[in-house]
């Protein structure tokens, strides 16, 4: 029993690294076709090459439920095919036994994923997009390309072109408001340093608006008053979905509790600590594919339905997220409902196979 453990442990474990593989050199290629169009005096291809290897963890990272999906039905797929899978139960083996020694293979990838998630994805993603940012350099703040990053602080609006993790500010903008939310002054520096625990701001240019007219003044450097630092600008530096699963939840709590919203964080939060469990989900639809209507067809048809019910699954998900946060069910809740229509798909599947 042992040995037919382990046969299916390892069929179903090298379908799934054999897809992982698979699509990450297709999304090496296709991340890497799309930097071509950015590419510049200060941004050339070794850059483009360095900053698709670094954020490449990230893409495969939101890829693991679907890549491990799609492994089940490739390895046990072929067990069905070589009538393995028929011999095996022959022997005695219950379909809950398989379904286990499956769930083992792909445990694998549940504990990558929450690797992944906690100490891999949020240093290299911010890594990769301040590179990026830094190397487009002043066409990025010229043309305003990059997204950038914004911060409140009382009637203060802040917004980076680019954060560097040693505590270094690229484009720099500061929108100052009254209690009535008029605009008072707007400051912009090209950079700002972070030395003896205070901001010092290059090549100033400082805005005082009136009701009356507008004072403009240029001077060589100036301070940045702000309670930032470089270790909180690593949360203002990144997306939700970049961020460390330790850091989403707090952070989440401290936004709400400043009256920005933190929902969208909380959201981030329960996506990637239930993430193995939908990935369990989605092995379970996979299971009850290949012991149901996927038994007899060809392996093409089974990649391309996994390839399916990923897409479906991942869309289902990004779109209830926000909408359940809208309506007001939590974003625990928000999260739950997908993966609670797998399982449930996935036990009615299996019953009815038998």
């Amino acid at each position: 029993m042992r040995k037919i453990d382990a046969h299916i442990r390892s069929s179903v474990l090298n379908a799934i690294l054999a897809v992982l593989l698979v699509l990450a050199m297709l999304d090496f290629v296709i991340a890497l076709l799309n930097q071509l169009d950015n590419l510049r005096s200060t941004y050339v291809f070794t850059d483009a090459l360095f900053y698709v290897l670094a954020s490449s963890p990230t893409r495969l990272y939101e890829m693991i439920p679907m890549i491990t999906l799609i492994g089940c039905l490739a390895g046990l797929g072929g067990l069905a095919t070589n009538s393995e899978l028929t011999a095996i139960r022959a022997a005695g083996v219950s379909t809950h036994r398989i379904m286990l020694s499956t769930l083992k293979a792909a445990s694998i990838m549940m504990v990558l994923s929450l690797v992944m998630g906690e100490y891999v994805v949020p240093d290299l993603e911010r890594m990769a997009s301040n590179f990026r940012t830094i190397a487009l350099g002043r066409e990025v703040a010229v043309s305003n390309e990059g997204k950038g990053h914004w911060h409140r602080e009382g009637t203060s609006y802040m917004r980076f072109n680019a954060i560097e993790p040693n505590g270094v500010l690229h484009g720099l903008t500061v929108y100052k408001f009254d209690d009535k939310n008029n605009l008072k002054s707007m400051t912009h520096a090209r950079r700002a340093l972070y030395q003896r625990e205070r901001w010092t701001m290059e090549s100033v240019s400082h805005t005082d608006i009136t009701a009356f007219e507008t004072k403009v003044s240029n001077t060589a450097t100036g301070v940045f008053e702000t309670e930032l630092t470089p270790e909180r600008l690593k949360f203002v530096a990144q997306e939700p979905k970049d961020m460390a699963i330790s850091t989403l939840y707090s952070y989440g709590k401290y936004l709400d509790e400043q009256g920005l919203g933190g929902g969208e964080f909380k959201l981030a939060f329960w996506k990637k600590l239930l993430q193995p469990v939908s990935t369990i989900a989605l092995v379970l639809v996979g299971i009850s594919f290949i012991f149901g209507p996927l038994r007899s067809v060809t392996m093409g048809q089974r990649l391309f339905s996994g390839i399916l019910v990923g897409l479906v699954y991942k869309i289902a998900v990004d779109l209830l997220g926000p909408i359940g946060l809208l309506i007001g069910i939590g974003p625990l809740f928000a999260n739950l409902i997908p993966i609670f229509l797998c399982f449930a798909w996935g036990i009615w599947m299996l019953r009815r196979a038998g």
